[in-house]
């Protein structure tokens, strides 16, 4: 299950780059259906909060409507994806100011791990070997982990 969560983290950049294509659907008076449709025109706005709530709302009306749940997941994964974006951006100006900032080294390297980008990530931790820094053992140990976990998944598929 680790190695699930850390191969959908790693897939994450391949995810969030797709568009939207949430359609609105023939209300005829059905709340629930009201409720999606209002989910759609905020997500198309890029509203992401309000169109979960209303997709909730959806949901919790009609427990099988399959394309709120759906919208729902898209929503979720776009503000994930922002919150991403913004640590990613915050970690590079740290290091504009302070190349060597031995910290931002290694949030920034678990940060190219989220991404999937491991090699940013361990160029990230050849630096922090090379300041002797304390910090290098803190983003090896997640370094190791996914590469770990890698070679176990490759092994089992083979077999």
């Amino acid at each position: 299950m680790k190695f699930l969560n850390l191969c959908m983290i790693a897939a994450l950049p391949f995810l969030v780059s797709y568009g939207s294509s949430a359609k609105k659907v023939e209300e005829n008076g059905d709340p629930a259906v009201k409720a999606y449709n209002a989910g759609v025109a905020a997500q198309k706005k890029k509203n992401y909060e309000v169109a979960i709530n209303n997709y909730e709302q959806a949901v919790a009306l009609k427990p099988d409507f399959v394309d709120a749940f759906n919208n729902m997941g898209f929503c979720y994964r776009m503000i994930a994806k922002s919150y991403l974006d913004r640590s990613g951006d915050a970690y590079a100006k740290a290091l504009k100011i302070n190349p060597k900032h031995e910290q931002a080294l290694e949030y920034q390297g678990e940060y190219w791990i989220m991404r999937g980008e491991l090699t940013r990530a361990y160029k990230n931790y050849q630096t922090l070997v090379q300041m002797k820094s304390a910090e290098a053992k803190d983003l090896q140990k997640p370094l190791d982990e996914v590469l770990g976990e890698a070679k176990t998944v490759l092994k089992t598929y083979r077999e």
